[in-house]
């Protein structure tokens, strides 16, 4: 009993300098006053929490107020400079990384790009790439931000499966977080990608908004009546394996037709180097990404576009069974799938016009994701979202946990 009641009480700390801290966030500058009638929080807790905050220099005075005749109250904001945060998405070879402050602003950033050999050893790479791109001096590091296309256990930290390099059971959380000595933050991108959407992108005034990410596998990300859908199963939004064609390729989960198998990054570009060969269309590149596939298709090229069309109708197919179950006003798709999207969405609206009632197509908006060309922004929403809800906020006002490079 008496590690329940001491359980509560620090989550119920936890969440009071979380509401402190997101008040602040919002409406930037705020007396002691204004912060307890925000908050609900007494007096004597404001007060107790600003000093603390104050005295941490996450919070700086700012000022005073001049409204009314009593007494002049001292102004406090969030000192956006106390603490600097990593930002970073692990792709197809390569990762982003970025330097942010607290305000969201990027410091720096920089694209690593892994040779054949690092990829063998993925994570001692990752690693070093962290400790090159981060400067040597100046930086106070609050914690490491970490998405990648996979299914990822989020409060763990372990990666399940990483389709690309075929990684399971990896554990990049942990090993990250003994490394730098910082909370470490790793989601699977569809999840950051529809917070970042709802939080400042195209979903941010849509209560019911679905966001679907084509990359090497095909994640979907859920915001129903306003509230994000989760799991503590890495599972959750996976649509990769939803059976397509019953007598189709074997897929490496040992079923056939699976959608990955049909629609995502790869299957595209396996489609585009078995048609060009069946046809004898020499004059175009023996293999190409699907970047450039869609930018083949935008140009015109039949082969590009028919694969594109075929694409669009497979999709249609498992876009439907998520519309017939949610209803959602918008629907958000992502990948480098979307670079030909005015030919892509004409396709879909088609295809699902054909699959189903009129009603579910009223009032629904297909969109391209917002953040695709920026991979660490989406990822930097677990960052605020960790300072809001105040469990990263306990761990910086720890004593001792002032992880500097200076």
């Amino acid at each position: 009993m008496n590690e329940l009641v001491k359980g509560s009480i620090d989550l119920i700390r936890q969440l009071n300098y979380g509401l402190v801290y997101a008040s602040l966030e919002e409406h930037q500058e705020l007396s002691r006053t204004d912060l307890s009638r925000l908050t609900g929080l007494s007096p004597a807790s404001i007060t107790k929490i600003t000093r603390e905050l104050l005295d941490n220099e996450l919070v700086v005075p700012c000022g005073e107020s001049s409204v009314g005749r009593g007494r002049r109250q001292t102004l406090l904001r969030i000192n956006e400079r106390r603490y600097q945060f990593l930002s970073m998405r692990l792709g197809r070879g390569y990762v982003d990384m970025a330097l942010f402050d607290l305000a969201g602003r990027s410091l720096s950033r920089h694209r690593h790009q892994f040779s054949q050999e690092e990829r063998t050893s993925l994570l001692d790479s990752l690693i070093e790439a962290i400790r090159r791109f981060l400067p040597e001096r100046g930086v106070r590091l609050a914690c490491v931000a970490l998405c990648l296309p996979g299914q990822v256990e989020r409060h763990s930290g372990m990666v399940r499966h990483f389709p690309y390099y075929d990684l399971r059971n990896w554990p990049l959380g942990p090993t990250l977080e003994t490394t730098f000595g910082v909370p470490v933050l790793v989601s699977g991108d569809v999840r950051t990608w529809i917070q970042a959407e709802r939080e400042w992108g195209a979903a941010k005034d849509c209560a019911d908004a679905v966001l679907v990410f084509v990359h090497n596998d095909i994640g979907v990300g859920m915001v129903v009546n306003g509230q994000l859908m989760e799991s503590e199963h890495a599972l959750l939004g996976d649509l990769s394996h939803l059976q397509l064609e019953p007598y189709g390729q074997r897929c490496y989960c040992g079923g056939f037709g699976c959608a990955c198998t049909l629609v995502t990054n790869q299957a595209l570009e396996a489609q585009y180097r078995d048609l060009r060969e069946r046809m004898g269309l020499s004059e175009l590149p023996e293999q190409i990404t699907i970047r450039e596939l869609c930018e083949l298709a935008l140009e015109g090229n039949p082969l590009c576009q028919q694969i594109l069309h075929q694409a669009a109708g497979r999709l249609a197919k498992v876009l439907a069974n998520l519309i017939c179950l949610l209803n959602p006003g918008k629907l958000l798709l992502g990948g480098e799938l979307t670079r030909a999207d005015t030919l892509l969405f004409p396709m879909l609206h088609q295809s699902l016009a054909s699959q189903l009632p009129g009603e579910y197509l009223v009032r629904l908006q297909i969109e391209s994701t917002r953040f695709y060309e920026d991979p660490t922004k989406p990822t930097s929403v677990q960052v605020h979202k960790a300072l809001r809800d105040g469990s990263l906020l306990m761990t910086l006002l720890r004593p001792g946990a002032d992880t500097s490079f200076e």
